[in-house]
């Protein structure tokens, strides 16, 4: 069983602590655009997390905004060592170290197991039973509804869960399952009814450089990971 909670050793990766998963009764500053990049399938690669934090912040340079940052599933698997040491724990503790809003956690550990989790990060962790409205700070926009299985939502709901394309009908976006090294990129545009602006799958180009600080983090994670399993 895992054994952060309590340890302290969590404190030490970037000290994120809130949940941020209950919303407001009131929609805050909606927004009129939104811009998401997605991820998809990285199976537990630790290693590929400090380059692919460097491509992420290459991309938000190259798009000129904030993104809504999301993981489509399947980044904790039993066959990496330390998903199956954590209960399925270690990836979205990274991910949230890499600034991800949300990821798709359906499957990967139980529900006291993500109860623990979800107080440690502020990453909303999505599954089956569990949705998320919009939360970026300073914006608020429960209107906006992140799940994984299509959902009545106010203005859009984004389905967490991989398809075969990139499509939007009916208020509901969904988005195509990638591979690891891939990032997707969407734009919407949010005025009246929702419209999909533009969407994309950037492969990591080989080059790309690591960034430290990601490194860090995982060498904390994967000590804590040794020592418990």
């Amino acid at each position: 069983m895992l054994r952060f909670v309590g340890e302290g050793i969590l404190d030490h990766i970037y000290g994120l602590i809130s949940s941020g998963l209950i919303p407001n009764k009131k929609i805050k500053n909606p927004m009129n655009t939104l811009t998401l990049f997605y991820t998809h399938n990285l199976k537990g690669d630790l290693t590929l997390l400090p380059r692919l934090q460097t491509f992420l912040q290459q991309l938000k340079r190259q798009y000129d905004t904030k993104p809504l940052l999301l993981d489509l599933g399947a980044s904790c698997v039993p066959e990496a060592w330390h998903c199956a040491a954590t209960g399925g724990r270690s990836m979205p503790i990274v991910l949230d170290g890499m600034g991800y809003h949300a990821a798709n956690v359906a499957g990967m550990f139980a529900e006291d197991s993500r109860d623990k989790l979800k107080n440690l990060i502020s990453m909303a962790l999505v599954d089956e039973a569990h949705s998320w409205r919009y939360h970026v700070p300073p914006v608020r926009d429960d209107g906006i509804l992140i799940s994984t299985q299509p959902a009545p939502a106010l203005r859009l709901c984004i389905v967490l869960s991989p398809a075969e394309t990139t499509s939007l009908a009916d208020n509901m976006l969904h988005l195509q399952g990638i591979q690891e090294g891939e990032v997707g990129v969407v734009t919407l545009v949010l005025a009246d009814e929702p419209t999909l602006a533009s969407h994309a799958i950037h492969p990591m180009p080989a080059n790309t450089l690591a960034d430290i600080t990601i490194i860090a983090a995982i060498e904390l994670v994967e000590s804590e990971a040794k020592r418990i399993e």
